[in-house]
């Protein structure tokens, strides 16, 4: 069963502001990561990401709602994005942002391919061109076969298949359980672990270093909670093709913070990864008006 156009829509914006706050997240974990070590910079973004999850659970119910009717899918959830977590704060300081983001693209595809077997989901033709469309933009702008492939740019790809199983299943467990109970028992078993991780490489950060640190805890909490939510409006096949659209910022933040120059092919790529996405929020608002035309006669 398709989910009800509206909520697609909600579902759709969610996604992008989520995608806003997680380039603003990369960006910053490139930058921290050239002092702090990976299990240090996750720490603070697990724990610190309590305090957003807070407000949530407050306004749901209350405590209540962290509770878990489907452990093994959580487990299984966790596991996965914890994977994809560390797999990506330890890349980001090693290698060029837009590389990264090149080879993390291949999440959409490997998204919906498995919203296939995992969520039962029924995949158009239109979807999938969607998908495929803002994937060769992505491959005209980035020129992958550019990048030096290595054992770092494995563990982008294994930390890409993790972030893809984590959303699926995220997805999944959506239907059984409340937002709260998917990114309370992520962030402690997070913060548990990573604090596990950062006791032996620890550096006290300076006073005006716990802000940009603390900064990676809220914007990663608020970035959590949306995409969380997103995830339970819409279908994962129509919100792939939006991963797409952080490419730009990704650009961006590279040029800006990083002094790393995009490539002449990006103007040629930029309108296919674009318009993807814009393709199937049309679709969604025409579906979304037809709806409403046979509600109302």
């Amino acid at each position: 069963m398709s989910a009800p156009t509206s909520s697609t829509l909600l579902g759709i914006y969610a996604r992008v502001a989520a995608l806003v706050l997680f380039a603003t997240l990369d960006a910053m974990v490139k930058w921290l990561g050239g002092t702090y070590g990976p299990f240090q910079m996750m720490l603070f973004r697990s724990t610190v990401a309590l305090v957003p999850l807070y407000f949530l659970v407050r306004g749901a119910g209350g405590i209540r709602r962290i509770r878990s009717s489907r452990p093994m899918l959580q487990a299984l959830r966790i596991v996965a994005g914890f994977g994809s977590l560390l797999g990506f704060f330890y890349v980001f300081p090693r290698m060029p942002l837009v590389d990264a983001y090149a080879i993390s693209f291949a999440a959409p595809l490997f998204m919906v391919a498995l919203s296939v077997p995992i969520l039962g989901e029924v995949v158009g033709w239109r979807r999938w061109c969607a998908v495929a469309v803002g994937f060769a933009g992505v491959l005209i702008m980035l020129e992958p076969w550019n990048i030096s492939v290595h054992w770092i740019s494995l563990v982008v790809l294994l930390a890409t298949l993790s972030y893809s199983l984590s959303t699926v299943v995220t997805r999944l467990v959506s239907r059984h359980d409340h937002d709260a109970a998917t990114i309370f028992w992520f962030c402690l078993f997070a913060a548990v672990v990573s604090l596990i991780g950062a006791i032996p490489d620890w550096k006290w950060p300076p006073l005006g270093d716990w802000f940009w640190l603390c900064s990676l805890g809220i914007i990663g909490g608020i970035g959590q909670i949306l995409v969380t939510r997103a995830l339970r409006l819409a279908p994962m096949s129509v919100l792939a093709p939006f991963d797409y659209s952080s490419i730009v910022l990704a650009m961006l933040y590279g040029y800006l913070w990083f002094k790393e120059q995009p490539s002449p092919m990006v103007w040629y790529g930029l309108p296919l990864v674009i318009g993807s996405g814009l393709y199937i929020l049309h679709r969604e608002r025409v579906r979304s008006r037809a709806q409403a035309s046979e509600e109302a006669s």
